[in-house]
């Protein structure tokens, strides 16, 4: 099962484990696709996929409480280390880091070692040094007995600093005096240290105020004076230690044998131990991985790998943090090293983003958190000096080198990989190579797989709603309509896929939700894949759209119903019915994803290609209005749109504060919507116009109109339409207008100073 989390007020609580790190392709999906993977996965929210692939979790205004003088916010690239199994568990590794390859080296190790059993980890418990220096002592010797005999008062003082701590089973428990030379100049001085139990903290804040609450009993004792008073980040009680163990016929290459490559990783591991020039590249390597995901998982990354330098020369001489050997035909690999971590505290509790990145993690305790830091450090070395002694160092690097020169010149998405590895197979990664093989491609047609289904073309119309905006909420008929615009969906051969391509939607405003939206279609994607078991299917898909997402043009519907129908065209199982029960709940499936709890509206208005009476029901009610002629209209964006749900809790709230004036609305709404129903069935455009204007200002009454769509409604009826009102829950958007045929694509060419699009359309015409 996977990892499920719920929230109790605003802790994260997780049960389940996440059924498995390995992802195979997770690097050739679309950002969107990895965004919908971890969102269906870990139950994100819309806001927090959002902040992910915006890079804008940490704000501001969080950041100016977190340091000072604060003046924006850097971003860096934040991936996922895959394939981890530590002690039994699986593991997506959030890793923050502008360095290409680590990533792909620390997930490329943890599928190897997987092979083995995975990593195993020993961590001890979360024990920090707090340190008081004294000084201008008469008798050190004696001044240190003292301390020890005053060991119990100094205790309680310190931890009268940190009640807390000490309730939930922390604090300090014991005092070590350590005798240290000074030199010439200063003689000997008395480190004393604290040791600390921090529970599941990192615990530098706690650790200082035990120091200092210490200070002034510490000088009676020992007659000395005190200065520094601070934790140390050599946290050599608090170990980590992760091991493997891997047969070495999986190190096996072309050239080489496995146990070849295995003698020849234990000869680069001695060359670290031996030499510190070595040493010094080998340890930058570990801390490569765990630097990177200590970043993304709000941890003082700084303090881990100062200890763990430090820790590196704890015997005079630095020296490599991992050590590896052959037993028995097996390489084993294996680091140990002082890791401070905490899952409170910090920006685990002040940083929103790493908030999300601790609920990817699946970590539940600081222990936890050392040993998965402890395995991804000793995973990245055992990646780096697998490559260094057997094919290099630089051939790891190239691909993404290479994909990073193609980037440069401008080469699309979609033709990224094969010009990277069109330029590694050359052995010329350079920018002008690029450009030739660039040009090459461009020249030649595009080779398809000879397969009798594809491509695939659908197209599904839009819709406007004509009557009965937010009185449907309330059981009254709405009535909407197919519009001869709308999107269309292609479906391809792809050798990467399944992918869904970045989406060409029209975009006229500035909408903060744009990307979201985006991020909304590949999850449908995903979904949809799922439901008619193409997860693996080599296509790639592609839409082209006129309409314009947040407008209430149907865009999400329109996109739902093209990709049902594409890919059941694909599956063979297309009806030759437009309406089909089965296409519709499977429709109205996708739909949930963008709305929630979708009516079926736009669904089945979209299906149906006319104009729908409609009635939530129960029992739901959709009935074609067959329309003598076509009716001519013209859409008008006129501002950014709001979300439906906001809108719709704007008219619930008006209606509890004043039931029967919002209800008598409610239901002169409903009762035009029926007249509107006979007008548009006996053809009547100007009754319909008239009643069109009518329910725009019976929806302005209700409080969803906004200025600009007043205006906007206004200015058309100067222009002389049959009839103009808001389309949709409001708040925003776009409005509609009747006209008479002839003055069709004047008006469009008149109007479009007016406003941010316009565009014609034809009710009616579609069926």
């Amino acid at each position: 099962m996977k990892r499920k989390i719920r929230l109790l007020g605003s802790r994260l609580i997780r049960g389940a484990e996440l059924r498995t790190s390995r992802i195979p392709g997770f690097y050739r999906l679309s950002v969107e696709q990895r965004l919908a993977f971890l969102a269906h996965s870990f139950n994100l929210t819309d806001e927090q996929v959002s902040q992910l692939r915006n890079g804008n979790a940490l704000r501001i205004e969080h950041a100016v409480n977190m340091v000072e003088n604060a003046v924006g916010v850097l971003g860096l690239p934040l991936g996922l280390g895959l394939n981890f199994l530590v002690d039994g568990r699986e593991y997506l590794v959030p890793m923050a880091i502008e360095e290409a390859s680590i990533i792909a080296a620390a997930s490329k190790a943890a599928l190897m070692i997987r092979k083995g059993g995975g990593f195993r980890t020993e961590t001890s418990d979360p024990v920090m040094i707090g340190q008081v220096q004294i000084l201008d002592l008469k008798d050190p010797e004696d001044a240190a007995r003292r301390l020890l005999d005053s060991k119990r008062e100094i205790i309680e003082r310190a931890n009268l600093a940190n009640p807390r701590m000490v309730q939930r089973g922390g604090g300090v428990f014991d005092i070590e005096p350590r005798i240290i030379d000074g030199g010439e100049g200063f003689g000997k001085m008395i480190a004393l240290h604290l040791l600390f139990n921090v529970c599941e903290a990192m615990g530098a804040n706690a650790v200082n105020y035990a120091c200092e609450a210490v200070g002034s009993m510490v000088e009676n004792i020992t007659g000395g004076r005190v200065n520094l008073r601070i934790l140390s980040n050599l946290a050599d009680r608090r170990m980590a230690k992760a091991e493997f163990v891997l047969p070495v016929e999986y190190l096996a290459t072309k050239e080489l044998s496995g146990w070849e490559v295995a003698q020849r990783m234990v000869e680069a591991n001695r060359f670290a131990e031996v030499d510190t020039y070595r040493a010094a590249t080998h340890n930058k390597g570990i801390f490569n991985g765990i630097c990177a995901a200590a970043l993304a998982l709000g941890q003082d990354w700084r303090a881990i790998e100062a200890g763990g330098h430090a820790y590196a020369a704890k015997d005079g001489r630095y020296k490599a943090l991992t050590s590896y050997w052959v037993s028995k035909g097996n390489l084993h690999g294996k680091i140990e090293l002082p890791l401070q971590v905490g899952i409170v505290g910090g920006a685990t509790s002040a940083h929103p983003g790493v908030k999300i990145l601790m609920t990817i993690s699946g970590v539940d305790t600081s222990r936890q958190l050392a040993g998965l830091l402890a395995a991804v450090g000793l995973g990245q070395n055992f990646s780096a000096i697998l490559a260094l002694s057997t094919v290099g160092i630089q051939k790891g690097h190239m691909a993404l080198h290479a994909r990073s020169v193609a980037i440069s010149v401008g080469v699309p998405p979609e033709d990224i990989d094969d010009i990277a590895q069109e330029m590694i197979k050359r052995g010329q990664v350079k920018i002008e190579v690029a450009e030739e093989i660039y040009r090459n491609i461009k020249q030649k047609p595009k080779m398809k797989k000879e397969n009798d289904e594809l491509p695939v073309e659908t197209f599904a119309p839009g819709k406007v709603v004509l009557f009965g905006e937010h009185a449907t909420v309330y059981n009254y008929p709405g009535i909407s309509a197919a519009i001869d615009i709308g999107l269309k969906m292609r479906v391809n051969y792809d050798p990467d896929g399944p992918r869904f391509l970045h989406p060409d939607f029209k975009q006229v405003f500035p909408v903060p939700e744009s990307d979201n939206d985006i991020r909304m279609f590949s999850k449908a994607v995903y979904e949809a894949l799922e439901m008619y078991g193409l997860q693996k299917e080599q296509i790639g898909i592609q839409i082209e759209s006129e309409l314009v997402p947040g407008m209430g043009l149907g865009s999400s519907a329109a996109f739902s119903v093209a990709l049902c129908s594409s890919l059941r065209r694909y599956r063979h199982i297309e009806s030759k019915k437009r309406w089909n029960s089965d296409l519709f709940e499977e429709v109205q499936k996708l739909e949930s994803i963008f709305h929630g709890h979708p009516s079926g509206m736009d669904a089945a208005t979209i299906l149906s290609g006319g104009v729908l009476w409609f009635r939530k029901g129960p029992p739901r009610e959709f009935l074609p209005i067959q329309m003598p002629s076509p009716m001519s209209g013209i859409i008008c964006l006129v501002e950014p749109g709001a979300r439906t749900i906001e809108l719709v809790q704007r008219v619930k709230r008006r209606r509890e504060m004043h039931r029967k004036y919002i209800d008598n609305i409610l239901e002169d709404i409903g009762n035009l919507t029926v007249d509107a129903g006979i007008a548009l069935g006996t053809g009547d455009c100007v009754e319909a116009g008239r009643l069109m204007f009518r329910n725009h200002e019976l929806l302005a009454r209700l409080g969803v109109s906004t200025k600009a769509l007043d205006r906007a409604v206004e200015l058309l009826l100067d222009y002389g339409v049959l009839g103009a009102k808001l389309t949709g829950s409001g708040g925003g958007g776009a409005v509609i207008a009747i006209v008479k045929p002839e003055q069709q694509y004047a008006l469009v060419e008149e109007l479009s100073g007016e406003f941010a699009m316009v565009l014609p359309f034809a009710l009616g015409a579609l069926r």
